[in-house]
This record gives C-alpha cells, structure tokens and sequence, in this order.
C-alpha cells in the first residue's frame, strides 16, 4: 500500500447533507409560502412578512450547516512521506509531534471517536471514524507505515475458533428503555382494532408490520456479551439467531460509551482500527464492571466513558 485516499460514508456524509438540505430548504420555503401565495392579490399581513423573513433566514443558514458537516470530513490522502488535507494542505510526517489513533475529540458541535495528530507550529489535524468508509485502514497505515517504517501493511491476525469457557454476561431487557417502548406503542395501537374497519386482512398485517418494524429497533439496544478465553461473542436478548464472534487477537481496544439518547454501548477498535458497536442497554452497572475486569485479564484496553466506577486500569496497561 503506497498511497491511501479517503472515502467518505454515503449514510453518514452525504446522507446527512441530503437530509439537512431537505429539512432546511423544505422549511424555509414552507414558511415563506403565505407571502408569495398572497403577494399581489391581499395586502400582505405582518405575519407573512415575518414568515418570509424567516424562511429567508433559515434556508440560508443551511449553507453554514452544509460548511459545518463538509469541515468534519475533509478529503485526505496519505503517502509514506506526507498527508495531504483537504487538497489544498500538506503535513510531511517528520514534523508530525504527535499521533492519537484512538480517542473523542471535539469539532463543531460535536465529539466523537477519530484520529488526531499534531504537527509542527501546533497545527492539529482530526479525522472522525464515522465520516469515512475507510478510516480503519488509514489508522492501520499510520501505525504500521509512518511509526513503525514498515513497508507494507500487513494484514490482521486471525486465530481459531475457541469456545470454551464461556463467562455470560446476559444482562435484563427490563433494564432497557427502548423494550418498554416497544411494549407501549404495541399496546397502544392494538387500540385500533376496536374499530371492526380495522379488522381486516389489510389491517391485521399493517399492524404485524408495525410490531416486526418496532421489535428489531428494540432488538437493537439489547446486545449482549459472552467471554471465552480467545473469543469476546455478541448475542442478542431479542434475536435468538444472532451471534457475532471476535477473536481477542483481532481488538485493540474495548470502549464503553453512551449512543443515542443515554444508551450504553460497547464500542470494539479491531486491530485494523475498524470499529464496531453494540448497544447492550440491558446490562447491569456491576455487569459492565466484571466484564472490563475480565477484558483486563487478557491485556485489553478497555476506555470506560460512561460507567461509574473508581477502579482505574492496572498501571501495567495504560503504558
């Protein structure tokens, strides 16, 4: 691997640009509607030039936004003697002073997980995991090539499969508050069928649909987690068929985090610093602590973000 060019998410950045544009635009149009529908034929009331004047404001300010997202994922390119930013930039590695693989950092409103480096002059640059497909890849270049002065990058390790000695940590789906959700909108829309209309075919399997549709985004806070001694394995309280099983030799890092509103997460950076994150909402406090205990026990790191505890990770670990 001789250069590596950014590639950005389609979900993450041109969705959010897409949808943003719709909302803003959609709005400010929206709200300027009953100006120009009456310009000419009423004498124009002062709700509706309000209304322009606010339309006006909020669909502009879409071009601030569209600067925002655009600023947090700039296009990168990476060689084994520079970085360049944003087509317009250049870093050269032996000015670099300092190089964060993993880590929550700060641009614009937001924080999350990425990549920061620090150049000469204090000149700091940061790349955010969830703006480009393959930022894994380019963290993976950074370690092996610029620190490490290896030629190529090599690919992953991947051991056996090993399933002994299972430690189960299955965690409650009372505990999580997308289950008592899903429980209350299936209940609350049952109601419909007191209507005989609504007894039919058509709205017996509208009805199916909605509880299949809100059992999978409840499904979705409730993984959880079983250790053997070379695998960590994800299973789901809600989907008896899932299983995703990680070698321990593949994780760099375990990070216990919040997504969403309040849900805790368990967040796994691969060897090649691709990530993966498990919504595991029904796990106890005492639970997640055991669990960072045992990931200990086998030399991971584990970042806790979001758990209360004041046992700090062995000292051997941390070095």
């Amino acid at each position: 691997m001789k250069t590596l060019r950014s590639k950005r998410r389609i979900l993450y950045f041109w969705g959010s640009l897409t949808l943003m544009a719709l909302f803003m635009i959609g709005l400010g149009g929206l709200a300027t509607y009953p100006f120009f529908s009456n310009y000419g034929v009423q004498k124009t009331t002062t709700g509706e030039l309000e209304g322009l004047i606010f339309g006006i404001f909020f669909s502009l300010s879409y071009i601030y936004v569209a600067w925002a997202i655009w600023e947090q994922a700039p296009n990168w390119v990476v060689d084994a003697e520079r970085l360049i930013y944003n087509h317009k930039e250049t870093f050269y590695w032996k000015d670099l002073e300092r190089l964060d693989l993993t880590g929550k950092y700060y641009s614009h409103w937001r924080r999350a997980e990425g990549v920061r480096m620090i150049f000469t002059g204090n000149k700091e640059v940061i790349f955010f995991d969830d703006k480009y497909q393959n930022l894994g890849s380019m963290k993976l270049f950074l370690e092996q090539v610029v620190q490490q002065k290896q030629p190529v990058v090599p690919k992953p390790f991947a051991g056996e499969r090993e399933t002994g000695n299972l430690i189960i940590y299955e965690g409650s789906v009372w505990r999580a508050s997308l289950f008592y959700l899903f429980l209350l909108l299936i209940f609350t829309f049952s109601f419909v069928f007191i209507n005989s209309v609504n007894q039919g075919p058509l709205g017996y399997g509208i009805y199916t649909g909605f509880v299949f549709a809100l059992w999978q985004l409840a499904a979705c806070s409730l993984y959880n987690v079983r250790l053997s001694d070379r695998e960590l394995i994800i299973k789901n309280s809600l989907w008896p068929g899932y299983q995703k099983v990680l070698a321990i030799e593949t994780i760099r890092e375990v990070v216990y985090e919040i997504k969403g509103r309040g849900m805790r997460t368990l967040t796994v950076i691969r060897q090649d610093f691709n990530t993966e994150s498990f919504i595991a909402d029904g796990l106890s406090d005492h639970e997640w602590l055991e669990l960072r205990e045992q990931l200990w026990q086998k030399g991971l790191k584990v970042r806790n973000e979001c758990i209360p505890s004041e046992r700090r990770e062995p000292e051997m670990e941390q070095q």
